[in-house]
């Protein structure tokens, strides 16, 4: 859409997902990290790019000076609402115990 190559990585730490985004997007350049509660993630691209306006400072709206612009099809937003959904449901998988074995146990 925009041209840009995007790196966009999340990981749950505790009751938070971490998302950190690599880009030269200026609009997201200085956003280099975001962090969303488990229990309070936005439930939809619009609210997340709500988020992501509040976090940057930085209005995501197309204007008639930027006809051009790329916010409108930014793939930024949709993004990082699919990692914070994938990282919810890994959070919420349980974790399943390891057990060792020696050979002579499992003959």
């Amino acid at each position: 859409m925009c041209g840009f190559s995007h790196t966009i990585v999340g990981r749950v730490e505790g009751d938070r997902i971490i998302i950190k985004i690599e880009t030269p997007c200026e609009k997201f350049r200085e956003l280099t990290c975001l962090e969303f509660p488990i229990q309070e993630l936005p439930e939809n691209q619009s609210d997340i790019t709500l988020e992501l306006e509040r976090q940057t400072d930085y209005s995501l709206e197309c204007t008639r000076e930027c006809a051009l612009d790329c916010t409108r099809g930014c793939l930024i937003p949709n993004a990082v609402f699919n990692i914070c959904s994938i990282e919810k449901e890994l959070a919420e998988m349980p974790i399943l115990e390891s057990e060792e074995y020696t050979i002579s146990e499992l003959q």
